[in-house]
């Protein structure tokens, strides 16, 4: 009977956590900038490099893939969470003087 109760509680205090953590990752979003450089680009996502040589990949609406050149350099914002993949919120093309 205490080993049922037992599971039951851990049961619930996991559900507990996981409600914690959904909300945490859907609420609380760290947004990033930086000057990347387009390293590949997909249908659906982008892998960028940033100054310091650390690749990401940052998902990205189809339609604005279609306009962003591999091996251009760009001013990017994106939000990451805990869950998914980091999204685009802006890119900017820089210019070459």
């Amino acid at each position: 009977m205490k080993k049922k109760k037992l599971i039951v509680y851990l049961g619930i205090l996991f559900l507990v956590m996981m409600g914690f953590s959904l909300i945490w990752s859907i609420y609380f979003k760290e947004k990033t900038a930086a000057v990347v450089k387009v390293k590949e680009v997909s249908n659906d996502f982008i892998v960028i490099e940033d100054q310091l040589n650390m690749k990401r990949t940052i998902d990205v609406p189809r339609v604005i893939t279609k306009l962003i050149k591999a091996n251009e350099e760009y001013f990017v914002e994106y939000e990451s969470s805990l869950i998914g993949l980091p999204k685009l919120v802006s890119i900017e093309p820089l210019n070459e003087r």
